[in-house]
């Protein structure tokens, strides 16, 4: 039976303002992450499967792309796959993460789903080898993810494009990223935090103009209006960080921490221009570990300014301590120290003042009373 339409609805978060504007993922502020969070299959038999029993073969797949005007990287998979009985409301958890701290400076990000109905026992084994955590992983723009996304893309692909399986539930999501603020940024396409609900309305309510707050979650069981929502969909959770934290496996934390380490040889140094040339060619490092975060897709814009200063005053700081003159305490005569005592220099003031302790301390050789 083929789809006569889907309906996409929002929630926020649980805690998280109401307000969509407040929950919009702006350009270039931060790292977005998108987990299919779970999904409900409405199962429908045909006469036969209605009559004596019977289940169907279903395959869940996503397909995210990013474009950010200069390169677009895909990232297709089978998310699961499994047998269900017909006649029954199936519901399952995935929460699986299809997008990992990619970072908002993309034009758009499209987002795409399919459950489809397996008829042909060789097409359901060649979803069940597709249907590994290893061709599961999330979307990532770091170059050895993006190698093997690309792999097993083509694979998810050219699956579809030979078998034709039918579809139940197809429905496509443009996560615009802009940099202003709207109203209603769901509406209108546009990267939102909080939970996206794709709601297939080919069985079961056709939620005409529903009231999208009367949404709920128990578990992972939608509702709607406090009744179980019977038909078949599926939920995205859609969640942003600020900060993605320093990489320590990349290049250019690993040149970084050369610069800073490379400071130690001022310790076994004593003129000052080799110690000046040290502090140098740590600066020039950290000049060539900049260069490698720019380089670095990974990242936004802001958090790479913020890792370059952090660097630079890391090296600077351990400059600093490596030439702070040593503060050696000063030498005092013991004289000094028994006139700032005593107010005197002669030994028999302190036995008096001191007449428990006095008879443990002796003249001096050589020094005459005053």
């Amino acid at each position: 039976m083929s789809v006569l339409g889907t309906k996409k609805f929002w929630k926020p978060a649980l805690g998280a303002s109401s307000s969509q504007t407040e929950n919009q993922i702006l350009k270039n502020t931060g790292y977005f992450n998108i987990q299919l969070f779970a999904f409900n299959y409405m199962s429908k038999g045909d006469f036969w499967q209605d009559t004596f029993g019977g289940s169907n073969n279903i395959a869940l797949s996503t397909t995210l792309k990013f474009d950010s005007g200069t390169a677009s990287i895909e990232a297709a998979s089978i998310q699961d796959v499994r047998k269900v009985p017909t006649g029954n409301n199936f519901n399952l958890g995935v929460q699986r993460n299809i997008a990992v701290k990619v970072p908002a400076n993309a034009e758009a990000i499209s987002l795409e789903v399919k459950i489809t109905e397996v008829k042909s026992d060789d097409l359901q084994a060649k979803f069940d080898m597709l249907n590994k955590p290893e061709f599961q992983a999330g979307l990532q723009l770091a170059p050895v993810v993006v190698g093997q996304l690309i792999t097993v893309t083509s694979l998810v692909k050219k699956l579809f494009t030979d078998s034709d399986p039918k579809a139940q539930l197809e429905a496509s999501f443009a996560g615009i990223i802009s940099n202003a603020s709207e109203a209603t940024p769901v509406q209108s396409g546009k990267l939102t935090k909080g939970m996206l609900i794709v709601i297939s309305t080919n069985d079961g309510a056709d939620f005409t103009e529903a009231d999208e707050t009367k949404f709920s979650l128990k578990g992972d069981q939608l509702y709607h209006n406090n009744k179980v929502v019977e038909n078949t969909y599926v939920l995205f959770n859609i969640t942003f960080e600020a900060l993605k934290g320093i990489n320590e496996k990349s290049n250019w934390s690993k040149k970084y921490n050369e610069a800073v380490s490379y400071l130690d040889k001022i310790i076994a140094l004593d003129e000052k221009s080799e110690i000046e040339k040290i502090f140098k060619d740590a600066k020039d490092m950290w000049i060539e570990g900049n260069a490698l975060l720019d380089a670095d897709d990974t990242y936004i814009n802001g958090e790479k300014s913020n890792i370059k200063a952090l660097m630079i005053t890391n090296i600077r700081e351990k400059y600093n301590k490596l030439t702070r003159p040593e503060i050696s305490a000063p030498t005092v005569a013991s004289d000094q120290i028994l006139k700032g005592i005593t107010g005197s220099t002669n030994f028999d003031t302190l036995k008096s003042a001191l007449p428990a302790t006095g008879n443990l301390f002796t003249q001096p050789q050589g020094r005459k009373n005053n």
